[in-house]
C-alpha cells in the first residue's frame, strides 16, 4: 500500500521550512548591510539566487500537493491528469534544482575567499574549485534536459515506459548526481580546514571557527 500525504501535511511542512531558509537569509543581507556596514558580497547573491530557486521549488509542490499526486506513488487507477501533471512538476524539479545547489556551493566558495584570499595556494585551489562547481552544475542541469534528446514531451508522457525505451538511464543519472553532490559537498566543506591554523586568531577562536565550520559541515 502507498502512502499519501494530504496538503494539509505537506503544505505546512514545506512552509516552515521555506520561511525560516527566507528567515535567516534575509537575516544574513541585514547584518552584512546594517549591523556591519559592509557591501553585499557575490557568495550573499548568490545564496539569495539559490534561495529564491528553492522557493520556487517549495511554490511548484504546493501546485503538486494540490493538482498533482503530492509525491504519491503513481497507481494505474489514477486520473491521467494528475499524473501527467506530477511528471511536470517531477522534471521541472529536477531540472531547476542543479542551480539551486550549484549557486549554495559556489556561495560558500566565494565566501571563504572573504576569509582565506590573502594566500595565493588558497585561492587556486578556491578558483579551481568554482570553476569545478560551475561546470559539475553546467552538466548535470544540461543532462537532465537532454536525457530524452529533442524529444522533452517524453519526460513527462503519460506511458512512462516509453520514455523508459526512448529516453537515456535516468535513475543511473540521479545516483551520478547524488554521489557527485556529496564528493563536491566534502571538496567544499574541507577547504576550510586547511587554512584555519593559518589565521591570526587566538587558539581558542581557531577552535571555535572550526566548530561552527564543523556544524556547517554535518
Amino acid at each position: 500500500m502507498s502512502t499519501y500525504y494530504p496538503p494539509s501535511v505537506t503544505i505546512p511542512v514545506y512552509a516552515v521550512f521555506t520561511a525560516v531558509g527566507i528567515g535567516l537569509t534575509a537575516l544574513r543581507f541585514w547584518t552584512r548591510r546594517v549591523y556591519l556596514r559592509m557591501p553585499i558580497g557575490a557568495d550573499d547573491w548568490l545564496m539569495a539566487f539559490g534561495m529564491f530557486v528553492v522557493s520556487c521549488c517549495t511554490a511548484i509542490q504546493f501546485y503538486n500537493s494540490l493538482y498533482g499526486t503530492g509525491g504519491e506513488a503513481l497507481r494505474p487507477d489514477e486520473a491521467a491528469s494528475r499524473a501527467h501533471t506530477s511528471h511536470r512538476i517531477n522534471f521541472t524539479m529536477i531540472v531547476i534544482e542543479k542551480p539551486a545547489f550549484g549557486a549554495i556551493k559556489l556561495s560558500l566558495l566565494f565566501f571563504y575567499k572573504r576569509i582565506f584570499g590573502i594566500w595565493p595556494s588558497f585561492r587556486r585551489v578556491n578558483n579551481v574549485l568554482i570553476g569545478l562547481i560551475v561546470l559539475w552544475t553546467a552538466a548535470f542541469a544540461i543532462a537532465d534536459l537532454l536525457l530524452c534528446g529533442t524529444h522533452l514531451e517524453m519526460n513527462f508522457a503519460e506511458d512512462q515506459s516509453l520514455a523508459g525505451e526512448q529516453c537515456g538511464d535516468k535513475g543511473l543519472l540521479l545516483l551520478l548526481f547524488a554521489v557527485t553532490g556529496v564528493v563536491t559537498d566534502l571538496f567544499v566543506l574541507g577547504l576550510p580546514f586547511l587554512y584555519i591554523r593559518r589565521l591570526q586568531m587566538a587558539k581558542q577562536k581557531k577552535w571555535a571557527a572550526a566548530v561552527v565550520i564543523l556544524l556547517g559541515f554535518m
